[in-house]
């Protein structure tokens, strides 16, 4: 990745550096004007410390801008090769299943037998078969749409059968027929030009149609699959949302061999297919951003060895990282924005940040406590310039924290985008899984010996037994079948898939989904249960899909039932689309449903939500719109998830013309924090707004600092510093307050729990907390002491008029507060006034009563 160059694509980059340059050069005046001061204020190390960490978020925006348009590449290219590879692998069942089509048998013995009779009433004969099975043909081509022409030849390459009036071939000359006749696979693949398609590369599936007595081959089946069309409609809906994306399928050679912008990549050109280190790559004089992927098969189908690649010009590859393609709300941004949710990384750069600040802060507030006991006081321009070196370091540190929660924010963002495009690819699953399932149940109902066994009332054993027989072979090859089974007219089960069942012959089925069924008009029309636990699927939740047996006089003469196995089946998909990691792992604790409209489950990842139960979702997810995607943050049993959520909007005719409504929705949950964790976060730091003078009002300085989130005081003068990284040494015969000593310009300094004077429970953090160094005299003598405090805060000139000092009524020996300050306003305070300690009385009540003993113990 070539930095300086990617960064001219990146308008945050950009963005971030600008404020940083500007933040730089306020430290440059800051650190020449500080050298001039009296005190000799030095912001050098300040400003080195700010700038090596700018790298860490720098480097890291630039790194999560490249990756999110770089995944969103992979995604995509890898979708819709997957995508079309589930798809062909449907194709590779099809053949096979249909190469043993009795129809297509009998027809082929037909023509074998009667080669040599050539009389009127022969031809006349053989013309009415040939339009038969082309209308058997149509039927199938109307069902499973994904086909645009079907033919069938002998094995000399004539042609017998084809369903396109427009190709003018009678007899081919392609080397697949040669290769469907001796093939030892159970199909074969042909994808390039062939004269059994008009001479344009086309994808075909063919096989030999044996004869069922002696497996000698007859002819050649093929079935022309509709690549233009099918790529088209993937490449479509993978780009909907960002049309600079362009998406092609490769041969594994870089030829184009689909594009999603035939105009601009055109089949034919060539295109790097495998991935470099930077992913760049020129194309027609632009720079590009690209992704090459193989695909990841589909029990165990690998396809042709194409490659899904995906590919946007640099200039616009980084344009749409920061806008979200979903609605943020209040509940994205309090998540988005809670430090306890950020992953440890970005922590580590606020850490950073937030010592140095600190670190700032003390040299800053130690410089104002140098001021304060200064004989003759220091210059105004001193104490400006301090308030400014605070003010750029409080700006600065604004920035990381900005920079980092943009961040942060992003991420999220990603999640979410990532889950609603896996929810999207969930529910196009499904959706084309299923349209197999309408396609097969209304294929299947076409079978001749089905129509003709029950066209007759007295159905013989036999005839059963036959019916029987045939769904075991259909079953055992549609393995997402748990059973299949057929009735007759009046709804009593005649025959059945699984030997286990044969119990359920000559029951009636009783569900109205089978008397639905032999009230369907057409052979195009189907039936589907509701989803529903079923005995016909040991009490679990499926759809059973159904068509009506018909006889060639198109007379409704029982159905056939095929019971989809759905436990397994809709688990595999949804497993499939929860994202993986870099180390192809599921993270702990993500998972996915399929619901109804309801908010009924369907399937389920998550052994804690079951099939049948109802989870609780907004309003905007249940009314989604087919085909919508929505995604967003929500609490779910205690926790927050980023969630994307995607509605069914059917495969080509299914669900979308054929009659059939059944919404689906897809959701993947993807965990962020405990709900309690946001909950418990401790509100931001209040900004106090000091009483100011007016005029020659008489001043006094004053430091501030924090315990337990409330702002005490300490007259300045009696501050000598604040140290930070202290280790405590425990002192034997000590106050209960006193926490230990510390070493200080050679004395051995007391340091007292002011929290546990409030009385909170506190140990002290070396590596948070403060020490402040106060002073007193006691006896005339000055002695030290150490205050463990949360934090420093800053140290301003108040009026005196805004000091109230307690009265002889209101004061006791006991109190270690000398005086409050009163705020102009009570919301400059939050309605609280700052408590001003007595230092000479804490020392005198806390460390003194136990110094003399000790003396003497020690003496």
């Amino acid at each position: 990745m070539h930095r300086d160059h990617l960064i001219g694509y990146m308008s945050e980059v950009q963005n971030f550096e600008k404020n940083m340059s500007t933040l730089s050069s306020k430290w440059d005046l800051l650190t020449l004007l500080g050298s001039m001061s009296n005190i000799g204020m030095d912001t050098s190390e300040t400003r080195k410390a700010f700038e090596d960490l700018l790298d860490e978020p720098l480097m890291r925006l630039i790194e999560e801008t490249f990756n999110k348009s770089l995944n969103e590449l992979e995604s995509k290219a890898q979708t819709a090769i997957d995508i079309l590879i589930r798809n062909l692998f449907e194709r590779t069942a099809d053949i096979g299943f249909l190469a043993t089509d009795d129809d297509i048998r009998e027809y082929l013995l037909f023509l074998h037998s009667a080669d040599l009779a050539n009389s009127d009433e022969m031809r006349g004969i053989k013309l009415k078969k040939r339009e038969a099975l082309a209308e058997r043909f149509r039927e199938y081509v109307a069902k499973y749409s994904v086909y645009e022409n079907i033919i069938l030849l002998d094995t000399k390459g004539r042609v017998l059968v084809q369903l396109d009036h427009t190709n003018p071939l009678t007899h081919s000359k392609d080397p697949l027929l040669q290769e469907s006749l001796r093939t030892h696979q159970g199909y074969v693949e042909t994808f390039r030009p062939s004269d059994l398609n008009h001479n344009k590369p086309s994808l075909i599936y063919s096989y030999r149609v044996c004869n069922p007595e002696n497996d000698e081959p007859l002819g050649v089946l093929c079935l022309v699959f509709r690549f233009e069309n099918e790529l088209q409609g993937i490449f479509q809906k993978l780009t909907r949302e960002n049309p600079y994306i362009a998406l092609e399928l490769l041969n594994p050679d870089g030829t184009v061999i689909a594009s999603s912008s035939a105009h601009h990549v055109p089949v034919g050109s060539y295109l790097q297919p495998r991935n470099t280190e930077d992913q760049q790559t020129y194309y027609a004089g632009f720079e590009y951003l690209y992704k090459a992927v193989k695909t990841n098969g589909y029990q165990g189908y690998n396809g042709s060895g194409w490659i899904g690649h995906a590919m946007v010009p640099l200039h616009l590859a980084f344009r749409s990282s920061s806008r979200p393609s979903f609605v943020k709300n209040e509940l994205f941004d309090s998540v988005a924005a809670a430090k306890t949710y950020f992953p440890q990384e970005l922590k580590e750069i606020l850490n950073k940040a937030k010592k140095i600040q600190t670190e700032l802060d003390i040299t800053v507030w130690n410089g104002n406590v140098q001021i304060a006991n200064a004989t003759g006081h220091e210059s105004p321009f001193t104490k400006a310039l301090l308030a400014e070196i605070s003010k750029t370091g409080e700006e600065t540190n604004r920035v990381f924290d900005h920079t980092v929660a943009n961040l942060n924010s992003a991420m999220l963002i990603k999640y979410i985008e990532d889950l609603k495009f896996q929810s999207s690819l969930a529910i196009d699953i499904m959706d084309r899984n299923l349209y197999e399932r309408a396609n097969d149940c209304r294929w299947w109902a076409l079978t001749t010996t089905f129509r003709e066994s029950l066209s007759n009332p007295n159905l013989s054993e036999t005839k059963q037994e036959k019916m029987s027989a045939i769904l075991r072979y259909i079953n055992d090859l549609y393995t997402v079948y748990s059973t299949m089974f057929i009735y007759d007219r009046d709804g009593t089960i005649v025959a059945v898939s699984n030997p286990n069942e044969q119990t359920r012959i000559g029951k009636k089925i009783g569900y109205g989904w089978a008397t639905q069924t032999l009230q369907l008009e057409t052979t195009q029309e189907y039936v589907v249960s509701n989803y529903e636990a079923t005995p016909f699927y040991d009490n679990r939740h499926t759809y059973i899909y159904n068509a009506c047996i018909r006889t060639m006089d198109e007379e409704n003469v029982g159905g056939i039932g095929i019971v989809f196995d759905a436990e397994s089946q809709f688990q595999a998909m949804l497993y499939d689309t929860l994202p993986r990691d870099e180390k192809h792992e599921i993270k702990e604790g993500m998972f996915a449903l399929f619901i109804n409209r309801n908010a009924h489950v369907l399937s389920s990842t998550t052994p804690d939500i079951t099939a049948g139960s109802v989870v609780t979702l907004p309003e905007s997810i249940l009314n989604l719109s087919p085909g919508q995607s929505e995604g967003m943050i929500l609490a779910f049993n205690g926790i927050y998830y980023a969630i994307g959520a995607s509605c069914s909007n059917g495969y080509r005719e299914y669900k979308r013309s054929d009659g059939y409504t059944n919404d689906v929705i897809a959701i993947l949950y993807r965990p962020i924090g405990e709900v309690n964790a946001l909950e418990n976060t401790a509100p931001e730091q209040r900004v106090y707004v000091y009483p100011k003078a007016n005029g020659n009002e008489e001043t006094a300085e004053i430091s501030t600092f924090f315990i337990e989130g409330s702002l005490f005081a300490v007259e300045s003068k009696n501050v000598v510093c604040s140290l930070v990284q202290q280790e405590l040494t425990s002192i034997l015969h000590a106050s209960e307050y006193n926490l230990g000593v510390i070493g200080y310009e050679k004395r051995m300094v007391s340091v007292i729990s002011l929290a546990k004077l409030l009385g909170i429970e506190k140990k002290y953090n070396k590596e948070s907390d403060t020490i402040i160094i106060v002073k007193a005299v006691i006896e005339r003598q000055v002695v030290y002491l150490g205050l463990a405090v949360d934090a420093i805060y800053s140290s301003p000139e108040i009026p005196l008029r805004s000091i109230s000092h307690y009265s002889n009524v209101l004061k006791n020996e006991n109190s270690l507060t000398k005086a409050v300050i009163i705020p102009d306003r009570a919301e400059d305070f939050g309605n609280e006034m700052i408590s001003i300690l007595d230092i000479p009385k804490i020392y005198a009540q806390l460390i003194q009563p136990y110094s003399r003993p000790l003396n003497r113990v020690m003496a």
